[in-house]
């Protein structure tokens, strides 16, 4: 992007994007998010490719202006000066006012995120997003229910050209000043990228044997409750979560690669600030915005991967034609339409495909894509409000499955079940849903997965469905024999 096409957006936007690009062939985003991460500043790497038809990419944000942290009503800015403020400040107003203060333009030939506000709303945000009560629930290692930052600085990487393009957005009123002494500072950062220094390898962190918070006798009882829950008419499915945990010494950074490896995903992503870190190989979007087309991406039945390719066409073709997994897929499309529709031109909600079989590393699914047009005046808060949690992690009707599972699972959920991705200031956004991840707090891990409980479930194949959903994490973390994992998860 040249001075001259700048100065001619300069009255229509509060930030414009100076820009590099350059070819990088050995491109590793772990290596050049360690070399430029800043002690005491929060960071995200995310890999997401949202669309078929559109360019997989990886951003890096490793130096963000602020950060905000949203907990039981309260929320934390940390402009990195050594001074916090925390005020009791609702999250959505305060987010729609930072996204309309910096807006910026949508240019061709730029990536679709060139800055905005990046993190994980997390799965308890959703109680502030419906005027309904939703039960309190214990919180024992203070997870926030939003962790976002202020983003100007992004390098991205398009996965099918190799190209690599740094940019940083600059005060619109100043881009003639700025504009050659930023691009020296992109040339700069460049080297940095092309010659890295010698980095020594993190270790993997020590982990305690996992522990399952609830047993099969537990599990059972609330699986049993849910049903009861279901014959009464309050609700027709439910996600019923069951968390792996464990203690931690060291990094999750240390597991990352093999954690990428060994997991293939649409969305890819690490998360750091302070004592919270997570890393996760989601396949679901929460949410994707272009210009003013929204899409989701709902995900609901599931089987494990075969252990021979005739194992694997069976478990595929049982998945295909089970009444149980198509009628949760079913009512999980239609509670993706309503959701969309509440923030989308009327009639313009389409389901555009449908129950196609999608196959990860551990696990195969059923996945449609639902698509409409944004609502006129509708802003990215509004859409994460009508979005969040996924009715794949909460169930339907979706508040009284939420009202329901904070009765039965008494915890915060946190990153699992939100949305994991970034508000653009050029109006595009990208938000994938919190699954196949683990995440630290402190000296805790917690790998959490869940089973839809509908009416015909049986306990012990529910049971064995959230281990074979975390399956692909724990074996990153935790790398056994074929012999020790085939046992672990018989159990």
């Amino acid at each position: 992007m040249n001075i001259e096409n700048l100065l001619n957006l300069k009255q229509d936007y509060a930030l414009l994007p100076i820009t590099i690009e350059f070819k990088d062939t050995n491109f590793d985003a772990l290596s050049i998010m360690r070399e430029f991460q800043i002690a005491g500043k929060p960071s995200l790497m995310m890999t997401g490719k949202p669309k078929q038809n559109e360019d997989g990419y990886t951003f890096i944000c490793v130096d963000p202006e602020a950060s905000y942290t949203y907990r039981n009503g309260k929320l934390t800015i940390d402009n990195f000066t050594g001074d916090l403020k925390t005020t009791a400040t609702p999250l959505h107003p305060f987010v729609e006012n930072l996204l309309e203060q910096n807006r910026t333009p949508r240019l061709a030939g730029l990536p679709p995120f060139t800055g905005g506000v990046v993190g994980y709303f997390g799965y308890d945000y959703s109680r502030y997003a419906t005027t309904a009560s939703i039960t309190q629930v214990t919180d024992p290692h203070e997870l926030a229910d939003a962790d976002l930052m202020l983003v100007k600085t992004v390098v991205a990487y398009n996965h099918t050209s190799q190209q690599v393009t740094i940019i940083k957005l600059v005060n619109a009123s100043r881009v003639e000043e700025l504009f050659e002494k930023t691009t020296a500072e992109l040339n700069k950062f460049k080297q940095r990228i092309m010659s890295p220094t010698t980095q020594i390898p993190i270790k993997a962190p020590e982990l305690s044997p996992l522990k399952l918070q609830f047993s099969l006798a537990e599990f059972s009882k609330k699986v049993a409750a849910t049903k009861q829950h279901i014959v009464d008419g309050d609700i027709f499915q439910l996600i019923l979560s069951n968390p792996h945990m464990a203690t931690i010494k060291g990094s999750l950074l240390g597991s990352a690669r093999r954690f990428f490896n060994q997991n293939p995903s649409p969305y890819q992503f690490y998360f750091h600030h302070d004592d919270f870190e997570s890393v996760g190989a989601s396949p679901e979007t929460l949410i994707t915005k272009r210009q003013e087309s929204l899409f989701s991406y709902p995900l609901a039945g599931t089987r494990r991967r075969g252990k021979t390719a005739a194992e694997d066409q069976q478990l595929a073709k049982e998945l295909q034609t089970s009444e149980k997994e198509l009628s949760e897929h079913n009512m999980l499309i239609d509670l993706g339409r309503n959701d969309l529709g509440r923030v989308s031109e009327f009639g313009s909600v389409n389901v555009i495909s449908a129950r196609n079989l999608l196959k990860f590393s551990s696990v195969m699914h059923l996945g449609s894509v639902i698509e409409s047009q944004a609502a006129k005046d509708i802003t990215a808060m509004d859409i994460v409000d009508s979005v969040l949690p996924a009715g794949t992690l909460s169930g339907a009707p979706k508040v009284s499955a939420m009202q329901i599972i904070a009765k039965l699972e008494n915890n915060k959920r946190g990153i699992y079940g939100g949305g994991i991705g970034y508000l653009g200031f050029n109006g595009d956004l990208d938000l994938c849903i919190g699954i196949r991840l683990a995440y630290r707090k402190g000296n805790h891990l917690i790998i959490h997965s869940g089973a839809g409980i509908v009416a015909d479930s049986v306990a012990k194949y529910e049971y064995q469905e959230f281990n074979n959903k975390a399956r692909g994490v724990i074996n990153s973390l935790y790398p056994v024999s074929e012999e020790e994992n085939a046992h672990e998860f018989s159990n």
